[in-house]
């Protein structure tokens, strides 16, 4: 076919040019009468010698020319001997090269493929095959046409190639047999596959409205939804209402599922004070986990420490300090106590005790380990404390080749004799779970935060919930020292947290720009961001200066700013490659985040070595984009990371971020955007977190009511979590945890 305006084309498959089977990408050279047209698709896997008939458009790519986009494509393996020889040759089935396939072909001619399939031994009669090895090509030539119909059979739900593929990786032969019997199966085991799209697929397979499947189903999907909202559980009746209203029944009847749910071990519940509590099973698991573990870590038997004092006046003279009273009873506490809770807000001193704490114990012989919630939290901690920390991802060592769990655990303990973790308020249930899984019961933990600061995104309230159950020793620094008195972002902050409305008059470290619309506060943010700051202190949002925007949406809101921002501080030129992927451009010299967390991504450490894992709230810098490999590398603090273009919908545009997105990081300067932000986000925390994050300076841009608005709602978003009545609660038949 030479008709480049037509929207068809007909013809062989010639050549496998590239190919992804995890996201189902390929390219691919197409015969059409003697014509070679290069096709790319997401799609089945194809295979040299298939006639294909592809639907799609023509489009100019600026690196490899003309090319077939595909938006649609029929196969029909080959019958022509020519064909058949070709798809054997390919590689596509185990066992036959180029040269056996050859031999075959001449051998069967057109019954070759049904010799494979069907008669196996046959293929003895060819020098070289075994009867073992025939058997080895036959299963393989089987599993090929398997996965081939497999993949066009759950085309026929307007299933995406892309996530066709991770279906059959899932259930194999048994996917189009699930989607039949128990199609929510694909909500529940396959990442990124909507509850939406799986009940569409139910209804049209002839699932009645209110069946048992779909109500109990759907029951559990209003419980994990909500963990995304922070609540590791929901009450009893708000559960049964939500569900008996949105699948069209009455409550007495989701009730009646929720019991049944109960009785069969799908859910479990727990009487949280006048609560009813209904949690999924892993939650519950968590918090009773999490509580049995922090009773058997302050019970074990540890070694007697005497003369605390004089180790404490000694560490004062080693390091040339003289401790305030809290600060020296928190180091003190840290020895007495095997689990232990450290919390102050900024300028209290937390740093100086924490590394009081750590020296302490490293004279006293003790192996101690830091670590974060984040990889930017990490990071300051090592800075600030001189030691090596790590995430806690990475201190457990996540294991890929089981579902992501990690690789530390009761059996294969962490070797240490004492946990620091740091910006404990960012730990949720599941992880601080998984934390406690691997740190063996002789251990101490120490847990260090802000507990004024938001909570974590995953479900679960547990700093505060150890904190306010008043089971675990907890030290709170309140006194902000001499030094840090002087700078106007400590005092404003404190004001903030107190409720109390701080002067917003112009300081050294401390500024409010005054703005009302929405058009002045963005030309604000981009003369700030692109003239006024980097002449002025030697700063720009690749080096020092972050912007933070409460909401993303809005014309104020992270993602107009960002657009705007990008193309003030890394204007497109040739120099730059860039490339659009799933409607998304990003381009060299961009600023970006990851937003969740992949371990499977390669990255090559600055001393050579190679690791995988990149985490939620990530941020780097786009090094470099290859067009012809489809990789592009993104540049973090001290590792270059390796995307495939199917994993760069993981990273957006960092010049902007949210509060959520910033907490665990400290900024050189903050230039906060308060302005056209919904009632939902104007509350104290929130604005006590974004305050926070500022080094040496805070720059805040808008509105002064929002700003005022803000610090007067001190009402904390409401989180379902029974932690706090578990730890209050609990008791092994002796006094509780201490």
């Amino acid at each position: 076919m030479s008709d480049f305006e037509e929207n068809v084309i007909d013809g062989v498959v010639e050549e496998i040019i590239f190919e992804n089977d995890d996201t189902g990408y390929r390219v691919f050279t197409v015969n059409c009468d003697g014509i070679l047209h290069t096709v790319v698709a997401t799609c089945p896997p194809v295979y040299a010698g298939e006639a294909v008939t592809a639907s799609g458009e023509w489009k100019e790519h600026s690196a490899y020319g003309r090319q077939f986009v595909c938006t649609e494509i029929e196969k029909t393996f080959p019958f022509e001997l020519a064909g058949m020889l070709k798809f054997l040759a390919s590689g596509a089935v185990k066992g036959i090269g180029p040269a056996t396939a050859q031999k075959i072909v001449d051998t069967f001619k057109e019954d070759s493929f049904y010799i494979i399939e069907n008669e196996p031994e046959r293929l003895t009669q060819i020098r070289g095959i075994s009867r073992e090895k025939a058997h080895i090509i036959s299963d393989s030539f089987r599993t090929t046409l398997g996965i081939r119909d497999i993949m066009m059979q759950l085309n026929e739900y307007s299933i995406s190639p892309n996530m066709a593929v991770r279906i059959y990786k899932r259930f194999g032969g048994f996917s189009i047999d699930i989607i039949n019997r128990e199609p929510y199966r694909l909500w529940e085991e396959i990442e990124d596959f909507t509850f939406a799209a799986a009940d569409k697929i139910a209804l049209e397979n002839g699932f009645e409205p209110d069946c048992e499947m779909r109500v109990c189903y759907f029951i559990r999907f209003v419980l994990t939804h909500n963990l995304t909202n922070g609540h590791s559980f929901l009450p009893y009746d708000k559960l049964a209402q939500i569900s008996a209203a949105n699948i069209g029944i009455e409550t007495a009847d989701a009730e009646g599922y929720i019991d049944k749910m109960t009785a069969e071990g799908r859910l479990y519940e727990q009487e949280i004070g006048d609560l009813r509590a209904v949690y999924l099973p892993a939650m519950y698991l968590a918090e009773k986990y999490v509580v049995k573990k922090l009773y058997n870590i302050s019970n074990y038997v540890k070694k007697e420490i005497t003369d605390i004092e004089k180790h404490i006046d000694a560490l004062e003279k080693m390091l040339n300090i003289t401790y305030a009273e809290n600060q020296r009873a928190a180091i003190r506490m840290s020895v007495e106590n095997k689990v232990m809770v450290l919390t102050g807000g900024p300028g209290t001193g937390k740093t100086t005790t924490l590394n009081g704490i750590i020296k302490l114990y490293e004279n006293l012989g003790f192996n101690v380990t830091l670590c974060a919630p984040t990889g930017r939290a990490a990071k300051r901690m090592s800075d600030v404390c001189k030691r090596e920390a790590k995430t806690i991802h990475r201190l457990l060592e996540v294991d890929m080749a089981r579902d992501n769990t990690f690789v530390k655990n009761e059996s294969n303990p962490l070797k240490t004799d004492a946990v620091i973790i740091d910006e404990m308020s960012m730990v949720d249930i599941r992880l601080f779970e998984a934390l406690l899984h691997a740190l063996p019961d002789y251990a101490r933990l120490i847990m260090v935060g802000d507990a004024d600061q938001l909570p974590s995104v995953g479900p679960g309230n547990v700093f505060c919930d150890i904190i306010r159950s008043e089971r675990i020793e907890t030290v709170f620094l309140n006194k902000v020292f001499r030094q840090a008195s002087q700078s106007k972002i400590i005092i404003n902050a404190h004001m903030i947290n107190r409720g109390e409305h701080p002067d917003l008059s112009n300081s050294s470290d401390f500024f409010f720009v005054k703005k009302s619309s929405a058009e002045s506060v963005t030309d604000a943010v981009c003369a700030l961001v692109s003239e006024r700051i980097p002449m002025r202190y030697g700063k720009d949002v690749l080096n020092g200066l972050q912007v933070i925007i409460p909401t993303k949406k809005t014309q104020v809101g992270t993602q107009a700013v960002n657009a705007m921002l990008r193309e003030l501080v890394n204007k497109p030129s040739a120099s730059k490659t860039e490339v659009t992927i799933k409607n998304r451009s990003y381009r060299v010299g961009d600023k970006v985040m990851q937003i969740k967390n992949n371990y499977d991504i390669v990255c090559r450490r600055k001393n050579g070595t190679y690791e995988s894992g990149v985490f939620n709230g990530d941020i780097g810098i786009i090094e470099s984009i290859d067009l012809k490999q489809r990789i592009l590398s993104v540049a973090y603090d001290d590792r270059i990371a390796a995307y495939e273009f199917a994993d760069c919908d993981q990273l957006e545009l960092a010049y902007a971020v949210t509060v959520h997105k910033s907490q665990g990081s400290e900024f050189d300067i903050v230039l906060l955007v308060l302005s056209d932000i919904t009632p939902l986000l104007q509350y104290r925390n929130l604005l006590y977190t974004a305050v926070t994050r500022a080094r040496q300076m805070l720059i805040i841009v808008g509105n002064e009511k929002v700003f005022y608005n803000m610090i007067d709602n001190s009402k904390k978003s409401n989180r379902y979590s029974g932690l706090r009545h578990m730890l209050s609660e609990f008791s092994d038949g002796g006094d509780g945890l201490l």
